[in-house]
């Protein structure tokens, strides 16, 4: 490690200071050092060579020559410490993968003190510059800018990072900024560093909102690395619930079971398809006429319609195969409780949603089922390859957990249960966070010789603001007033802490999947930040 400093140690002085800024950040730090504990890498599609031996325990390392980044920085947002060390004690984590192998391998820090705001925005930008919210001009999720009119505020994840030049002749770009991303001189010093949807590094030129004639107070080259992935972004298209019954399907015309048969799908029931327009919407500058048609997949020798087929109109049933980031119809089996992804053919932005069936009943007398928001990854000119690459190898923008369908706030809910609500939520976090860490896994792949790479996952921030409740003063019903103290529904709790369980679960299965991409040796290290709360990290 000595000898890597003395290599590196110009060009890692900003990174330093970013380091010691995160543990006054963290609540919690632990640097563990591995030497021979992954295991092989399971990730197909990869172009590292991999040779390897085993250890004394006969798991696989991988050799010298494994081309692998020398730093990687994984941010797990909203990761508490006493919650991980009481998922470790009771059997939720494992101690010998993700964190547990972290944990178990090396040594941590208990206590630290974290920034004013903790907020995700605040809390990144800070690890990114080594400097705290006062000096760096990023002091929340979201904020105003004096050069702003009254009513208008900025997003703290596009905001100007070490602010910027306000004077008579209005907003410019400061000449001196008061903090800048440590990517900026690990590159002017010959340094590759990657970024994926990681806070500050998003490739975009930054403006002052609600200004006419808005000059860029920041430019895309301060806010762009060797390989940028932006944090994806809305495409104006709500998620919306839909509950249909059997009078809303009729027997598909000729042109579908045309369609169906030269796709290679059965049913051993009538096809049947929707009988009217239910769900019409634009999103990039396309218009979409969304079709339903129900299959029976069972060959039980009675009705039982057990599959929904979501298509565009105008699209018809394609048969594939499709390239990323196309997919053709999206195919729901309701018992397999999992969502199916629907790109969004010919939007200018690449965006896409997804279909999940929460009720189909045998007979279709009550179907439910809810379209996701659509989404896409920004089209930032200066980053537009790397956008299209992770379009192109891992697909569309993910849907990421989406509070709005749990707490009914999108249309269409009024007659879902709690249930088949709470099942979608679960849905979206779990291939969310697989997709965050795909798109780390390509960034890795694209860049095996970066010096720094800087990954973010946004669980489990997000179940634990729709699903922690610790304090008999949280109502179990937002609506409802009387659902505090007695009145909290105790088996609503139990559900909601198993929820939270399993965004810990996920995002540390997505902290082992790296692990195994890229193997263990003594050539780097691993640095976890679990959005200033906790700090991880290992020798390689």
């Amino acid at each position: 490690m000595i000898q890597f400093l003395r290599r590196h140690l110009r060009t890692l002085i900003w990174f330093a200071v970013g380091l010691v800024c995160a543990l006054l950040l963290a609540t919690g730090f632990s640097f563990t050092r591995l030497t021979a504990t992954a295991t092989r890498p399971k990730h197909q599609g990869s172009s590292h060579t991999y040779t390897s031996h085993h250890d004394l325990t006969g798991r696989v390392i991988a050799s010298a020559d494994t081309k692998v980044p020398k730093v990687i920085l994984i941010s797990l947002d909203g990761a508490t410490p006493r919650l991980i060390n009481q998922y470790f004690a009771d059997g939720v984590l494992s101690k010998n993968q993700g964190l547990g192998l972290l944990q178990s391998k090396g040594a941590f820090a208990q206590q630290n003190i974290t920034i004013t705001p903790s907020l995700t925005a605040a809390a990144h930008i800070a690890i990114g510059t080594g400097s705290t919210a006062a000096n760096n001009d990023i002091n929340s999720n979201s904020f105003h800018l004096v050069a702003s009119p009254f009513n208008q505020n900025i997003s703290g994840f596009a905001a100007p990072i070490g602010g910027y030049e306000f004077d008579i002749h209005g907003p410019s770009e400061s000449v001196n900024p008061t903090a800048q991303p440590l990517w900026l001189a690990l590159r002017e010093n010959g340094k590759k560093v990657v970024a994926a949807t990681f806070p500050g590094a998003d490739g975009a030129d930054i403006t002052v909102p609600g200004l006419t004639n808005n000059p860029i107070v920041q430019p895309a080259s301060k806010r762009t690395v060797d390989y940028t992935i932006p944090y994806g972004t809305f495409g104006g298209v709500g998620a919306q619930g839909f509950s249909l019954t059997a009078a809303d399907f009729a027997p598909a015309p000729e042109t579908i079971l045309d369609q169906f048969k030269e796709a290679g799908k059965v049913s051993y029931s009538p096809i049947l398809e929707t009988n009217k327009s239910f769900d019409k919407f634009t999103v990039g500058a396309v218009n979409y006429d969304i079709q339903v048609a129900a299959l029976d997949t069972t060959d039980e020798k009675q009705v039982n319609y057990d599959t929904l087929v979501f298509f565009d109109a105008t699209q018809g049933i394609q048969p594939g195969s499709f390239s990323l980031p196309s997919t053709g119809p999206a195919y729901v089996r309701v018992n397999d409780q999992k969502s199916s992804p629907f790109y969004l053919e010919g939007s200018s932005n690449k965006a896409g949603t997804a279909f999940y069936a929460t009720t189909v009943a045998p007979d279709l007398s009550t179907v439910r089922f809810i379209r996701y928001s659509a989404n896409y990854i920004p089209r930032n000119r200066a980053v537009l390859a790397d956008v299209d690459d992770i379009n192109n190898n891992v697909g569309f923008w993910g849907i990421e957990p989406d509070f709005r369908i749990t707490e009914r706030l999108s249309p269409g809910l009024g007659n879902f249960s709690d249930s088949e609500l709470e099942a979608v939520y679960q849905d979206q976090l779990q291939t969310f966070v697989d997709y965050q860490a795909r798109v780390g896994l390509r960034a890795i792949n694209k860049n095996p010789h970066a010096d720094l790479v800087l990954l973010y996952i946004e669980q489990p921030d997000g179940a634990e603001h729709q699903f922690f409740i610790t304090d008999p003063r949280q109502a179990t019903d937002f609506s409802n007033p009387n659902s505090i103290g007695e009145g909290q529904d105790k088996e609503k709790i139990a559900r909601y802490q198993s929820y939270v369980q399993a965004a810990y679960q996920a995002s540390d299965r997505a902290v082992q999947k790296i692990i195994d991409a890229v193997g263990t040796d003594r050539r780097g290290n691993f640095f976890y930040f679990i959005d200033g709360t906790l700090s991880n990290s290992f020798r390689r």
